[in-house]
């Protein structure tokens, strides 16, 4: 699991961002883009704010302006991106965006039916479910565009089966040391529109600090609600009634998110890791790899990588190759590609013995 934010530091960068933080409200037509050095700026909302680069692709898609050209004008020439922006703005001038801004950088250009759900407040709602079960976060980050919690339940746990020897030989594992499978919990949410408030159960392995995020069982909550309906553009001081309105969502999601160390779902991923330990690798490594790279859709270059962890790691089972994956993703140095690695390694575990013959098909 990489590591990221101790839970004070997640806690006290949550709250200075909950205090900066401001959502309008604004009609395009009262809009302005003007270009900033290499960038450009909105003008019209709080005397003008900057954009940040997941902003700049939200512009890009809702305005019809591919991306590749809309980053050329952005970097070439910021005045002929203003004019096209400002132009497609004008087309329709009563269309009106949700603009969530925090430091007064605009960090989501939104439809206004988007519903919030604000990751101080699935803070305020996890943190304490998650202290008084006992569970242990072991890591925590903010990115750009998402929120990410990571934490293990030591209760519920039983040491790794016989034959899952993945890592044997590795300088950190003790002698006579087989390790532990813990039930672990992935808690992931944007409030700018990147995809929904996920709950996943996953497996964290002791041996090598692996996780794994199981999402056969996950929770997910797509952000959509009713519109606000301003008129002009304004901060919305709606805040009291939308988290009213959200006080029963978040009493599921505490629920949930208790659910996810359900003993019995345990081990039956417990049983199906048993079951990929005694699936072996029957075709050459670099093309088992290369298969694997591409059914998990993960970016080509990550090949390389899983290939020395499935070689070195000593274990040529369909175990093996999630280990390798999920090893792979403690040292990626971005926390959203390790996520995606940590996924990508319970994707694997979830293969039903069909898929996996077909993906070690010589």
């Amino acid at each position: 699991m990489k590591s990221g934010r101790s839970l004070n530091e997640l806690a006290a960068e949550l709250t200075r961002r909950q205090e900066s933080r401001k959502d309008y409200l604004a009609p395009q037509g009262i809009i302005e883009a003007v270009p900033a050095g290499n960038d450009i700026t909105l003008q019209g909302i709080n005397g003008g704010i900057d954009i940040t680069p997941y902003a700049h692709g939200q512009l890009a898609s809702h305005l019809g302006i591919p991306k590749v050209y809309y980053d050329r004008m952005k970097a070439e020439d910021p005045e002929l991106l203003a004019k096209n922006v400002n132009t497609w703005f004008k087309k329709d001038p009563d269309n009106k965006r949700m603009i969530r801004t925090i430091d007064n950088r605009a960090i989501g250009v939104l439809s206004p039916k988007y519903r919030p759900l604000d990751n101080f407040d699935l803070a305020s709602t996890i943190i304490p479910v998650l202290t008084d079960h006992n569970v242990q976060v072991m890591s925590s980050e903010l990115t750009e565009t998402r929120m990410y919690i990571k934490g293990i339940l030591p209760a519920l746990s039983d040491e790794l089966p016989e034959g899952l020897a993945y890592g044997t030989g590795h300088t950190n594992i003790k002698a006579g040391d087989r390790g532990r499978l813990v039930a672990a919990i992935t808690i992931s949410n944007s409030e700018v529109g990147d995809g929904t408030l996920r709950v996943e159960p996953s497996v964290f392995t002791t041996w090598c600090t692996n996780l794994a995020v199981m999402q056969d069982a996950a929770m997910k909550k797509y952000h959509v609600g009713r519109a606000n309906d301003h008129d002009a553009s304004w901060e919305v001081f709606a805040d009291a009634t939308r988290r009213a309105d959200d006080a029963a969502f978040w009493l599921k999601v505490k629920d949930i998110t208790m659910a996810a160390f359900n003993e019995k779902l345990f081990r039956q991923a417990i049983d199906k890791i048993r079951v990929t330990a005694s699936r072996p690798i029957t075709n050459e490594l670099p093309q088992l790899v290369e298969r694997a790279v591409e059914v998990l859709a993960l970016p080509p270059a990550s090949a390389g990588g899983i290939l020395t962890h499935l070689a070195g790691g000593g274990d040529l089972t369909q175990w093996g190759l999630s280990s390798a994956i999920t090893r792979m993703a403690n040292d990626a140095a971005d926390y959203e590609y390790a996520t995606v690695l940590e996924r990508a390694g319970g994707k694997v575990i979830a293969l039903q013995e069909r898929d996996w013959s077909k993906l070690v098909a010589a």
